[in-house]
């Protein structure tokens, strides 16, 4: 009987085209999305390693009167784009992935580039997992909803009642076509984009094969979620408009308005501090000390009283080393204590603002798979909390060699004159950089999984009470 029901809803959606029509459609907009993100992607990628090997040879070749000024000259650090952000680029074109090196002053991410301000950046990104979590639903809806409910309008369900079917059997069947059908369009599109973005991007190790595998499931999950409420709604509704409706309005409340709300919720509730509020605390902090009890000068008349003490002299001329280098880099560990300190309170913030979001994936299968996409891809807002505390750390060991370069090297305080050996400058370290692995991601990800799991369990359940009911009636 199973396979006569199936058999014959196949045959049924291949006469009237919407399967067809909702395959080519989706395949094509997942066409277009993979190729206009793998040119972008390859053009970025192409302009970042152009942009570091010109700095690095150019730091290479500095000809600096002495490591102050190449501290001046600084670089600039480029966060590394997993093969999977071509897939789902998540927060990148909103959040930037370049810094500054410099001394003195402490460079926050740099902003991204212009996106073109299309209608369709309401939406975000058009990827191929914006086209998988907003348009793959609605292609889902639009074949599936009436499997059940056409049957009960066109008089059908009487006549196959009457033949010995069952109505329990019916829902079952029907929901397995369902199931079959969403994920097999999905593993369709996946086998396509998949293959032919490792392909291009290269690059591929066995934590990228993990990644794309628990993506694939992930994806698998959320259209299960979304087949199976399709034939609740089908099932529970008496006429086929009606089940459409009720699924168009699901679908506009998960995916434009519970989001929204999220969002909003979490900026009213934790607000984030203007530019200009964060840079006013930093230069008073520096000014009068984190505390308000340090003042500079008093911070500085400190420092060299006890390095006068230490070589028993009485003034900085007298020092062995480059008491102006010691200086800086006494300033620069101060300074970078206020940052660290910034930092970790605005991240505090936007993880606060976070967590509203991370909550309502129990409620939004949508929101789930968009964060469990995002980190699987590296793009989310941990990773870009993770690159940028590293390529602090850099930034803070590159200026302090140099300082210490001036400091030991041989110069003597007020010499600015004093040139450093140019293979000083050849051997400083390369910025390197190791993204979190898949194990932390699923630890910050497990609601969103619990989520997905959840939903499709109860849309197990539901389906099979229902089925229980239709038996009994």
């Amino acid at each position: 009987m199973y396979k006569i029901i199936v058999a014959k809803d196949w045959q049924t959606m291949c006469r009237n085209r919407t399967w067809l029509a909702g395959c080519l459609l989706l395949l094509l907009m997942c066409g277009i999305a993979f190729t206009g993100t793998l040119q972008q992607d390859a053009q970025l990628q192409t302009q970042r390693l152009a942009a570091d090997s010109l700095f690095r040879a150019q730091w290479d070749q500095l000809r600096a009167g002495n490591p102050h000024d190449a501290a001046h000259f600084g670089t600039w650090l480029y966060k590394p784009l997993s093969v999977l952000s071509s897939f789902d680029n998540g927060i990148h074109h909103v959040s930037g992935y370049t810094m500054r090196v410099e001394a003195h002053i402490q460079h926050m991410s740099a902003a991204a580039p212009v996106q073109p301000a299309d209608n369709y950046l309401r939406f975000g990104a058009f990827t191929p997992a914006a086209v998988l979590q907003l348009f793959f639903p609605l292609v889902i809806i639009f074949c599936c909803y009436q499997l059940y409910v056409q049957e009960r309008e066109a008089g059908t369900l009487k006549l196959l009642l009457i033949q010995g079917g069952a109505r329990g059997v019916l829902v079952r069947a029907k929901a397995g076509l369902a199931l079959l059908l969403s994920n097999g369009l999905l593993l369709a599109c996946l086998l396509l984009l998949l293959p032919a973005l490792f392909f291009w991007r290269g690059g591929i190790t066995p934590a990228i094969s993990v990644q794309a595998l628990l993506l694939t499931i992930a994806y698998m999950l959320y259209a299960s979620v979304i087949a199976l409420l399709c034939m609740a709604a089908s099932v529970l509704q008496k006429r086929s408009n009606q089940a459409l409706l009720l699924l168009l309005a699901g679908w506009l409340f998960a995916v434009v308005i519970l989001p929204r709300m999220a969002a909003a919720a979490g900026d009213m509730l934790y607000p984030l501090p203007a530019q200009s509020v964060i840079q006013e605390n930093i230069s008073r902090a520096e000014k009068s000390g984190i505390h308000g009890d340090e003042p500079r000068a008093q911070r500085q008349q400190q420092l060299e009283a006890r390095w006068l003490k230490q070589y028993q002299v009485k003034t900085t001329a007298e020092l062995p080393v480059n008491f102006d280098a010691i200086l800086m880099q006494a300033a620069e560990d101060y300074m970078q204590r206020i940052y660290e300190d910034q930092t970790r309170h605005i991240d505090s913030i936007i993880r606060l603002q976070h967590s509203i979001t991370a909550y309502t994936v129990l409620l939004d299968p949508y929101l789930a798979i968009r964060e469990l996409s995002m980190a699987l891809c590296g793009a989310d807002y941990m990773h870009h909390a993770h690159f940028f505390a590293a390529a602090r750390r850099y930034r803070n060991d590159f200026i302090a060699a140099l300082n210490h370069e001036m400091a030991y090297g041989g110069s003597k305080t007020g010499d600015y004159s004093w040139k450093a050996d140019a293979t000083f400058f050849k051997q400083m370290p390369v910025f390197r950089y190791t993204p979190p692995g898949t194990g932390e991601i699923l630890r910050q990800q497990y609601l969103a999984g619990i989520s997905l799991l959840i939903w499709v369990t109860a849309g197990l359940l539901v389906l099979g009470k229902l089925s229980r009911q239709e038996s009994a009636g």
